[in-house]
């Protein structure tokens, strides 16, 4: 149990200081177009990676970067591709929003909110056909659960039992929307009954809880028991992208859940609990900004893409 815990410290704080790192890029220009944070959710996408095998698939949306690193793609290339660059996961043609990495079966998310629920389903459907015992993690935003392609898929997927577990990042803002402005229910994984699947809540600022949720809804997927759908309540830290104002934002409200950082909280369980001591975590910190060192040199010293690449990939 202290090797789980101090790995999973440390992928928290690697994605954490990963942000870090962006931001610092992103105000100093280093990066091309928007940069969407994924303060807040950190807790979601390490659990899922921990829960995971590493022949299942996730198709993930775009605040996701911390299941990405969790689950194997390096910082590096990561980085470098935000970035723009050619030695980026995807050539640099992606950039922040269309990460894809079929190493680490990483099927990116697209511009358009809720579009990956059809692709996640037909890689689940695949699957099932296949005979083998690969498990589809789909995640999404509240707001993506108001789309019709998330009501057709979630029929589908319960309809023919497949070995998928859908996951709703709920961190109670579409864009700029609160939820209560644009859903009329408290609870996404209520809808989960009108499709005869189970729903479950997890909270998403509790590590051990969410990483349990996940570990159980992706074996019962496993095993052939159909979807389910897991609502991971979060909370946005940051605004919808790098330089939002945030004026809808209640201030008091921000400095409650600022107050339960979950990696601040973990990191004094590990401490309370004596699963470690203070020049323990000191040691993984430091190495993780070693890492973080690398990857932006490496990121910075990589060729920018050309505009004669972005046609390698196109057919017609």
């Amino acid at each position: 149990m202290k090797e789980f815990k101090l790995n999973y410290y440390e992928k928290l704080y690697l994605a954490r200081h990963f942000e870090d790192e962006l931001m610092k890029l992103f105000a100093d220009n280093k990066v091309v177009g928007w940069i969407h944070s994924n303060k807040g959710h950190e807790v979601i996408g390490v659990s899922l990676a921990l829960a995971m095998k590493s022949h299942d698939y996730i198709v993930p949306h775009h605040r996701d970067r911390p299941a990405y690193l969790a689950k194997g793609l390096s910082a590096k290339s990561l980085l470098a591709e935000i970035m723009g660059k050619t030695t980026g996961c995807c050539g640099g043609i992606g950039g922040e929003l269309h990460i894809m990495d079929v190493e680490t079966r990483i099927y990116g998310p697209t511009g358009v909110l809720g579009s990956n629920l059809p692709i996640a389903l037909g890689i689940a459907y695949a699957n099932k056909l296949a005979g083998n015992d690969h498990v589809v993690v789909c995640n999404f935003g509240e707001g993506g659960s108001n789309r019709g392609s998330f009501h057709e898929v979630l029929n589908m997927a319960a309809l023919w039992s497949l070995p998928i577990v859908f996951v709703c990042e709920n961190n109670k803002f579409v864009e700029f929307t609160p939820m209560q402005k644009h859903m009329n229910i408290e609870d996404v994984a209520r809808r989960a009954s009108g499709y005869d699947i189970e729903g479950i809540i997890a909270d998403a600022f509790n590590p051990m809880e969410t990483y349990e949720t996940f570990k159980y809804a992706i074996e019962k997927a496993r095993r052939g028991d159909g979807p389910t759908l897991v609502e991971a309540k979060t909370y946005r830290l940051d605004g919808h992208y790098e330089g939002d104002p945030m004026k809808y934002r209640d201030e008091e409200e921000k400095k409650y859940w600022l107050e339960r950082d979950p990696i601040i909280g973990f990191k004094a369980s590990l401490l309370n609990e004596s699963i470690a001591n203070e020049s323990e975590l000191e040691s993984l910190e430091a190495s993780v900004h070693q890492v973080l060192k690398e990857a932006v040199e490496f990121a910075l010293k990589s060729e920018p893409l050309k505009v004669s690449d972005t046609f390698k990939n196109v057919y017609a």
